[in-house]
């Protein structure tokens, strides 16, 4: 649709007053055209770019803080592994076990005291190590029995006491004999299989 051509000099034969209220008017539809072609676009492509600029900023400074504490947990891993080497370190394998619940008999009998049950029970597996429970009942004195608890706690692996429950009996000496009934529990390391190399067959 053409537009309607306009005669200048009808304008300019107008009243002043009527000739700024035209300019006005034509300014105004200048100026609407202009801010919906142009400026709203813009100001819209601006607030995105503001939006992008600012979460990059956020996640700049994110990756930076991680990257200051990366020494830092670097060394709290290095200090972990320590630790779970040296926890590992008392876990005796299947050959040490044998030789681990001999000890714990022999702590029995070097503090003195009659061993009557010794009963190795059934290993539950916990993962990366399983548990080996021992039911024991032993008979001796006070002293004796405080003994082997300190005999079985200064074993190089890890031993430990529950279920405790002593009993009076008969009297030896001037000594009363206590009966103890307890379970020694100690841990097994279990080997983890190899990882699977890359390209490996099944």
């Amino acid at each position: 649709m053409a537009l309607p051509k306009i005669d200048v000099n009808i304008i300019l034969k107008l009243p002043l007053w009527q000739r700024i209220l035209v300019l006005g008017v034509i300014w105004l539809i200048i100026g609407g055209l202009f801010y919906y072609f142009l400026y709203s676009d813009k100001m819209t492509e601006s607030s995105t770019l503001s939006t992008k600029l600012e979460t990059l900023k956020n996640d700049s400074a994110k990756k930076k803080k991680l990257a200051g504490n990366l020494p830092k947990l670097k060394k709290e891993k290095e200090e972990l592994d320590n630790q779970l080497k040296q926890l590992l370190a008392q876990l005796p394998n299947e050959k040490e076990i044998a030789n681990l619940l001999e000890s714990i008999s022999d702590s029995a009998k070097a503090a003195r005291l009659e061993v009557l049950t010794f009963k190795p029970g059934k290993e539950v597996s916990k993962g990366f190590y399983a548990e080996v429970t021992i039911d024991m009942k032993v008979e001796g004195g006070y002293n004796n029995i405080l003994s082997f608890f300190e005999k079985v706690a200064s074993l190089p692996r890890i031993v430990n006491i529950s279920g405790l429950n002593i009993t009076s009996g008969k009297e030896v000496r001037g000594d009363i004999m206590l009966s103890a009934t307890f379970v020694a529990t100690t841990f097994k390391f279990l080997p983890q299989p190899a990882a699977p190399q890359p390209g490996a067959k099944k």
